[in-house]
């Protein structure tokens, strides 16, 4: 014996009983648990706005985007040593994001990634979608294009058309920026796989006359430029459109309610190509309200903010839902 006697290993013996009984009484369910007392988690703070935009940008153009971090309150993004607020979706270069009620955002929303089905549109929404366009053409919408602009390194016309190239694509040569024509090269050689094993994928392409990309222009009744000004997007032309429509602007023409004309009239891309593409980044104005079918434009960023949404998707179903632990 160390010389403490008995009476040595009472205080600790004492204190794991007291510990023990301190567990059995705070145990849910315990007569004695609401006697405990207990620490409730401080809520974690609300996210700021913009995060899930700026983080799927700063993944997809790694090679562009040097950072992304909370700067003053608000997520940003510097592209060489500019760096550009969130700015209620309008990527503001930091110094003007106070101006940002005078532009339109850049577009993000919810992509689908199959075949949506066709909007069910009622009165009031359609009425509201007519003065939209209504004043889209009293007032065209600006987006501020500072950010694409660095980002592509394509401020003006001169500095866009130094950066543009000419490629083929199954068959067909179109000019593009060249940071996209990686990912067009990959979209080519999957389509030329789908043409020699996919018989309505070869009849498709060969009703193809060309593929349109590069052409400095705005997008219709705005001020804002096109994509396909960047060379960031590629239009299928075939030799004709069958009496189906490919472009609401197009159809509003015989049909006002544009967005209610089945898909069986409108001039439709197989499903095979349209997935090549999004595979490689380009989305499909196919599946857009405002429908453009024969429109692909490349936003890598988009299609990831639509995945990790449907990968959410299914792990929140995988984990179900079922009685609590006190039922």
């Amino acid at each position: 014996m160390d010389g403490r006697g008995h009476s040595g290993y009472l205080g600790p013996v004492a204190f794991a009983l007291f510990l023990a009984l301190l567990l059995v009484f705070s145990a849910p369910g315990s007569p004695l648990a609401s006697l405990v007392p207990t620490f409730a988690a401080r809520p974690a703070a609300p996210a700021l706005p913009g995060e899930a935009e700026v983080r799927a940008l700063a993944e997809t153009w790694p090679g562009r985007i040097a950072e992304a971090a909370v700067r003053d309150g608000e997520w940003m993004l510097r592209v060489d040593d500019t760096w550009f607020a969130w700015a209620n979706g309008r990527l503001l270069p930091e110094a003007e994001r106070g101006r940002w009620e005078e532009f339109v955002s850049l577009s993000f929303y919810r992509y689908p990634l199959k075949l949506p089905p066709l909007a069910v549109v009622d009165e009031e929404t359609s009425a509201r979608l007519r003065e939209r366009v209504r004043e889209n053409e009293r007032n065209p919408p600006q987006r501020n294009d500072a950010f694409l602009g660095l980002l592509l390194r394509a401020a003006s016309r001169a500095e866009t058309e130094a950066r543009i190239m000419k490629m083929e694509v199954a068959g067909y040569t179109v000019s593009v920026h060249e940071d996209i024509a990686g990912p067009l090269a990959l979209v080519s050689d999957e389509l030329r796989a789908l043409k020699a094993s996919n018989p309505e994928v070869a009849a498709f392409l060969r009703g193809l006359v060309e593929m349109n990309g590069y052409n400095y222009r705005f997008v219709d009744s705005t001020r804002t430029r096109s994509y396909h000004s960047y060379g960031l997007a590629v239009d299928l032309i075939p030799r004709s459109y069958g009496g189906r429509h490919p472009y609401w602007r197009w159809a509003i023409e015989k049909e006002s309610d544009w967005w209610a004309v089945p898909y069986a009239r409108r001039w439709m891309v197989p499903t095979p190509v349209v997935e090549a593409f999004e595979r490689h980044g380009f989305v499909w104005g196919g599946k857009w309200l405002f429908f453009d079918t024969m429109h692909f434009e490349y936003r890598p960023e988009v299609l990831r903010l639509a995945r990790n949404a449907a990968a959410e998707a299914a792990a929140a179903a995988a984990v179900g839902e079922g009685p609590g632990p006190d039922s």
